[in-house]
């Protein structure tokens, strides 16, 4: 069934709103093939078709549990020309398991899938109501929409039990088809590189363990959602410590051979998801570094500089050869002379060890690498060669002063700019064996203030004045590094970062917390900061699916939040809300909604 609804949507960029002609609801999605894999009672391997009403439409809605395993299907488009496609799914509450709705699509032909999610809706907000989710504009004359169930079978069989699956309900299919005019805005959007000013963040571990990876479609499935977006940058972790997410021959990587207990359900289908990478010989960081290349976007390697070593009960990551364990030596000392559980880059072999690895790095098809100073620092303390240099230059051992003494902290710092020093000229020194035309670009994610750096050991201006880092991020506004925070309320509080940039070449790119947001709520911060001075903007945790880029109402406006004058319009406007329309269903079956029951 295709209805058009009369309903013209406000001119904004955001979703489908840009476009004038009415919406047409594709809701016959029992018309999917093949039909085998259909069936109005629930059973396994197949979608359940249920009809289902609303004041506005019916539809026949297709569900699929946990335990599934449904089968890729293809509903016919039967469309002509560009349309702009969302999809109205059911975020019911009875995930309780914690999952969440989730489905995956593309158009047939060569690419990957995307994943669209819709988070939880608590229990006792439970009302029936279709949620609706833009997922791109394409031309899709001669396309069929391909409908797959994000899943996940054990390594150990593929029976009851063994199944990771996501709960999958699709209601409809929505398209908008666009003008002539529509059609060369939309070309003339995706070409203007001046929105293109958001850096994405993926630690390369979360796809692994919610969806056990084993193919390069997978893998390309997490860089897909960044296409035709304001993002330019993806910043993929390559590592932490010595455990690397490649193919290394210097470090670890994840794939955990031998252990049999683990903390978290997750961190096994982790190691299990890279056994069958590395068995197959497919190295992650290259898969997603040229489907970056081919999407349009930089390709960043990022590194966990403290990563070496875990407390438990995530000790699982320190198992196996590490050099933590090889080389107890290289560990630090704290105020009262105690062995630290982590290595000190007050040590030249462990920077040199760390710089040997992103050479290695250096070998991908990468723009440049990201020091990550934002998890388990510090990483400079009171090694005795450090002690021993200050109270011969200062007369005084450190270990006698107030641990917040400039004098001290600031001599401690020297040790991470010598770092950066020695890190940009193995870069360099990569740079031009490899013949590339242009440097490698070095990134640094970082504490609050210049304050809370310093006392981390980071001396942010000796590493601007002297060109060592090329982008800075500063993780939050708030300290220790409180990822639940509302980051950058005062606007403000960026000045220092901007001040220090200032007739530089480095780049200042505010990270943006907390994760889940209101788009509406990203707006007002993502408009204080350009305000302000910022000109880049980064986005921690920006995965697909499991993350931020989830095609819910918050990734509609974070896709689009570049465009700076479109923001500065919808604030001029009164703010109007940015949700993406609801349907409430009268009907589900043959239960009528509007017969309510207590408890």
């Amino acid at each position: 069934m295709a209805l058009t609804s009369g309903a013209k949507p406000a001119p904004d960029g955001l979703g489908d709103r840009a476009f004038s002609r009415p919406p047409i609801y594709r809701t016959d999605l029992d018309l999917c093939t093949p039909a085998s894999a259909l069936s109005p009672d629930p059973r396994r391997r197949a979608w359940r078709t249920l009809p289902y009403s609303t004041d506005a439409f019916n539809g026949v809605m297709l569900l699929a549990g946990p335990e599934t395993a449904a089968p890729t299907i293809t509903y016919p488009l039967n469309a002509k020309g560009w349309h702009a496609v969302s999809i109205g799914v059911h975020p019911f509450w009875s995930e309780g398991e914690g999952r969440q709705v989730e489905v995956q699509l593309k158009l047939n032909g060569p690419g990957p899938f995307t994943v669209l999610a819709i988070p939880r809706v608590p229990f006792g907000n439970h009302s029936e109501v279709l949620h609706e989710m833009f997922w791109d504009v394409a031309d899709l004359t001669g396309r069929d929409l391909v409908i797959g169930q994000p899943s996940a079978g054990s390594l150990n069989g593929n029976e009851f039990g063994t199944l990771l699956g996501q709960p999958t309900r699709i209601a409809y299919v929505k398209l908008v088809p666009l003008t002539a005019v529509e059609v060369r805005a939309v070309a003339a959007d995706r070409a203007h590189a001046e929105t293109r000013r958001l850096f994405a963040h993926q630690d390369a571990h979360g796809p692994h363990s919610a969806w056990r990876l084993t193919s390069a479609d997978e893998i390309r499935r997490e860089v897909e959602p960044y296409r035709h977006t304001d993002f330019s940058r993806l910043y993929w972790e390559c590592g932490s410590g010595d455990l690397m997410n490649y193919l290394t021959a210097i470090g670890r990587t994840p794939t955990h051979d031998g252990l049999e207990d683990f903390p978290r359900q997750s961190d096994r289908v982790n190691a299990e998801s890279w056994r069958v990478l590395r068995d197959k010989g497919i190295d992650p960081l290259q898969v997603a570094a040229e489907h970056a290349r081919e999407v349009g976007i930089e390709f960043h390697a990022s590194y966990r500089v403290a990563g070496f070593y875990y407390p438990p009960p995530l000790d699982h990551f320190n198992h196996g050869n590490s050099v933590y364990k090889r080389r107890p030596e290289w560990r630090g000392y704290d105020r009262e002379g105690g062995r630290t559980p982590r290595f000190a880059y007050t040590h030249p072999e462990v920077r040199a060890y760390v710089i040997s690895l992103l050479r290695e790095v250096a070998q991908y098809p990468v723009d440049g690498v990201c020091m990550l100073y934002n998890r388990r620092l510090p990483v400079v303390e009171y090694e005795l060669q450090l002690v021993d240099g200050f109270s011969r230059a200062h007369g005084v051992d450190p270990r006698t002063l107030d641990r917040a003494d400039e004098a001290w902290l600031r001599f401690r710092s020297n040790v991470l700019t010598q770092f950066h020093r020695e890190l940009r000229a193995a870069m360099d020194e990569e740079a031009r064996t490899q013949g590339r035309g242009e440097r490698l670009q070095i990134s640094a994610v970082v504490m609050s203030s210049e304050a809370e750096n310093l006392r981390l050991g980071i001396d942010l201006k000796a590493w601007v004045d002297e060109g060592l880092v090329d982008t800075l991020i500063p993780y939050t506004s708030v300290p220790n590094l409180d990822s639940s925070a509302d980051a950058w309320a005062d606007p403000r509080s960026i000045a220092f970062f901007v001040n220090l940039a200032r007739n530089t070449q480095t780049l200042i790119a505010p990270n943006m917390l907390p994760r889940q947001v209101s788009p509406e709520h990203l707006r007002r911060r993502a408009s204080g900061l350009y305000r302000a001075g910022v000109q880049n903007l980064f986005f921690w945790d920006c995965a697909g699916g499991s993350g931020r880029a989830n095609y819910s109402d918050m990734w509609s406006a974070l896709r689009r939040l570049g465009h700076v004058k479109e923001i500065e319009t919808w604030r001029s406007e009164g703010e109007p809300v940015l949700a993406a329309p609801r349907h409430e269903m009268t009907a589900f079956g043959d239960w009528n909604l509007r017969y309510q029951t207590p408890g």
